[in-house]
C-alpha cells in the first residue's frame, strides 16, 4: 500500500511543474542562506558535538563531555552519519536543511491537492510556504526544526491514507522519529493518532480504528520511554533540567498572537527565553490580533460547512480529513505549548517554538478561503489583490534574508563573531591542546573540538590526554552591571586580552590544573 501511495505521490509531483519548481526554489533559498555556513546557536553546538562524538566512537556526549539528556539524539545521529561518510558537519547540515525545505513544500502541495479543488489556490498557497521567511529562519540554522518539519509533514500525509499493514507499520516509526528529533514529538503523535482514528473510522469502524491506531501509538512510544528512563538514570530528569516560566496561560498565548503577527508581516521574531508580549512591535501585535480574529471566523465557517461530513464519517477528498488533521495538530500543540511554558519550561511561543504548526495553519487558511469565497468577481479580485500584496512582501523579505544570511552568516556562525580577534587567536592554538572556557558552547562554535570543559570540570580536564591547556574567559556581567569573575583562573599567564575576554595559558597537561583554582 505504502509503495503505491508513494508512487502515486511522486507521479503527481513529477507531473506538476509548480510542485517541483516551488520545492526547488525553497531548497535554493535554503542553500543560499547557508552559503557562508549554517547558523549556530547554543542548541546547535550540542547537536554537532554529540554527532561528532558519536562518529568518533565516544558516545552521546555533549560539548562539555557529559551524557546528553536535555536534547534527543536524532539530529546528532544524522550528523554522525554525515561525518562518517566524509562530510563536514556544516556541509551535511546545509544539504539536510535544503532537502527538508524541498520535502516540506512538496508534501504541502500534496496535502493541498487532497483538500482544495482550485488549482490557483493550491499553487498560491504552496508558493506562500516555499517563500516563507519564517521557515527560512529555520533552514538557515543548525537546529532540529528542519528535519522535524519534514518528518511531521510526511507523517501527516501517511496518516491521511486508508489503514493497511504498511500504514500500521510506518506510523509508529514516524511518530517515534518525531520524538527522537524533538522531545515534543509525542504531542504531535497524539494528534496524528486522534486524526487517523477519526479518518479511518469509516473504513474500519470506530472501535477497530481506535484499537489499531492506539496500538500504533503505544508501539511508537516504547523506544521513547526507554530513552526517557535512560535520561532519568543519568541526571534524575526525563528531558534534562528545565525551569517553568510561571504566570498565567494568557501570557504565552499573547506571545503566540505576536508571533502570528510577525508571520503576516514577514518579519520573524526569535528572542531569548525571557521574551514576552511586550517585546513585540506594535505592528506585529495588531497584525497578529487581526489575523487571529479572521482565522477563527474562517474556521467557524469551514467547521459549519463540514460538520455533517465529519459526523457521518463521509470524508471526501476535498478537505474534511485534512481539516481534522491540521486543526487537531494546531490546537493540541498550542494548548500544550502554553501549558509547558507556565508549568514546565521557560520557552516563549516565538517563531521557532511555533513553526511546527506553520504549514497546518496555512493549509487551514487556504481551505477556509476556498470555502468562504463567493462567486462575485469583485470580491474575488479583492482577495486576489490582497494575496499578491502579501506574497510580494514575503517574497521580498525572504530573498533579502537569504542573501544577508548567506553573506554574513547567523548568530555564532556570523562573520562578525567568527572573526573576532579573540577567536582568530583561538584558531592558532595547537591542535592537540585542551581548551577550557566559562562559555563552552560559545567557544565550541569556534574550535569545533569537543570536549570544551568549564571551570567546574577540573578532574575531567586533568584526566584528558593533551599537550597543553588554555582557558578562554569571556567577559560577562551580572544583572546589576558588575563583572562576573567567579571561578576565573588565578595565577595563570594571560596571552591575549581584549574587550571580549582573556585567554590564559594553563601550562602543560602533565601539570596539576587545580593550581589555578586554589580552594
Amino acid at each position: 500500500m505504502f509503495a503505491s501511495v508513494m508512487i502515486n505521490f511522486y507521479s503527481k509531483v513529477r507531473s506538476n511543474f509548480w510542485a517541483v519548481g516551488l520545492s526547488s526554489c525553497s531548497a535554493a533559498l535554503a542553500l543560499t542562506s547557508n552559503r557562508s555556513g549554517v547558523g549556530w546557536s547554543w542548541d546547535s553546538t550540542d547537536y554537532v558535538a554529540v554527532g561528532t562524538n558519536i562518529a568518533n566512537g565516544r558516545g552521546i556526549l555533549d560539548v562539555t563531555g557529559l551524557p546528553m539528556t536535555v536534547r534527543p539524539p536524532g539530529l546528532s545521529v544524522l550528523i554522525a552519519a554525515g561525518i562518517s561518510v566524509g562530510l563536514s558537519a556544516n556541509l551535511f547540515l546545509l544539504l539536510l536543511n535544503a532537502t527538508c525545505a524541498f520535502i516540506v513544500v512538496a508534501v504541502t502541495f500534496a496535502l493541498l491537492q487532497r483538500a482544495i479543488n482550485s488549482r490557483v489556490i493550491i499553487i498560491a498557497t504552496t508558493a506562500f510556504v516555499a517563500f516563507s521567511p519564517a521557515l527560512l529562519w529555520q533552514y538557515s540554522m543548525a537546529w532540529s526544526e528542519p528535519p522535524f518539519l519534514a518528518v511531521l509533514l510526511v507523517a501527516m500525509f501517511i496518516s491521511l491514507q486508508k489503514m493497511s499493514y504498511m500504514k500500521a507499520a510506518l506510523m509508529p516509526l514516524l511518530m517515534a522519529a518525531l520524538f527522537f528529533i524533538r522531545y515534543v514529538g509525542p504531542v504531535f503523535a497524539v494528534a496524528l493518532t486522534i486524526s487517523s482514528l477519526v479518518i479511518n473510522r469509516k473504513q474500519l469502524g470506530l472501535i477497530r480504528s481506535a484499537i489499531i491506531n492506539s496500538v500504533g501509538f503505544a508501539i511508537s512510544f516504547l523506544p521513547c520511554w526507554l530513552w526517557l528512563i535512560r535520561n532519568r538514570r543519568i541526571d534524575g530528569t526525563f528531558t534534562g533540567a528545565r525551569a517553568p516560566g510561571g504566570g498565567s496561560l494568557i501570557d504565552p498565548l499573547k506571545t503566540l498572537t505576536g508571533t502570528l503577527g510577525t508571520w503576516v508581516l514577514a518579519k520573524p521574531f526569535e528572542g531569548g527565553i525571557y521574551m514576552s508580549w511586550s517585546d513585540y512591535p506594535a505592528s506585529a501585535k495588531f497584525a497578529g490580533t487581526s489575523f487571529l480574529i479572521i482565522f477563527v471566523g474562517l474556521l467557524i465557517i469551514i467547521a459549519a460547512k463540514n460538520f455533517k461530513i465529519i459526523v457521518r464519517a463521509n470524508h471526501d477528498k476535498q478537505n474534511a480529513d485534512v481539516v481534522i488533521l491540521s486543526a487537531t495538530i494546531s490546537i493540541l500543540y498550542i494548548c500544550f505549548s502554553a501549558y509547558r511554558f507556565v508549568h514546565w519550561e521557560l520557552g516563549p511561543l516565538d517563531n521557532r517554538m511555533i513553526i511546527p504548526i506553520y504549514v497546518p495553519i496555512i493549509i487551514l487558511v487556504a481551505i477556509a478561503v476556498e470555502r468562504s469565497i463567493t462567486s462575485q468577481k469583485q470580491f474575488r479580485l479583492i482577495i486576489g489583490a490582497g494575496f499578491i500584496a502579501l506574497f510580494g512582501l514575503h517574497l521580498t523579505s525572504v530573498t533579502k534574508d537569504a542573501l544577508v544570511f548567506g553573506h554574513d552568516g547567523r548568530h555564532w556562525s556570523g562573520k562578525g563573531f567568527q572573526e573576532l580577534p579573540i577567536h582568530e587567536f583561538v584558531k592558532t592554538l595547537p591542535a592537540r591542546s585542551l581548551i577550557l572556557s566559562n562559555q563552552p558552547q560559545q567557544l565550541f562554535s569556534i574550535s569545533k573540538r569537543p570536549p570544551v570543559f568549564n571551570q567546574y570540570q577540573l578532574d575531567a580536564a586533568q584526566k584528558r590526554r593533551c599537550s597543553h591547556r588554555y582557558f578562554v574567559w569571556y567577559n560577562t556581567l551580572y544583572h546589576d552591571g558588575t563583572p562576573n569573575i567567579e571561578s576565573m583562573p588565578q595565577g595563570a599567564t594571560p596571552i591575549f586580552t581584549d574587550s571580549w575576554g582573556t585567554i590564559f595559558d594553563l601550562g602543560a597537561c602533565r601539570d596539576d590544573i587545580n593550581f589555578y583554582w586554589p580552594e
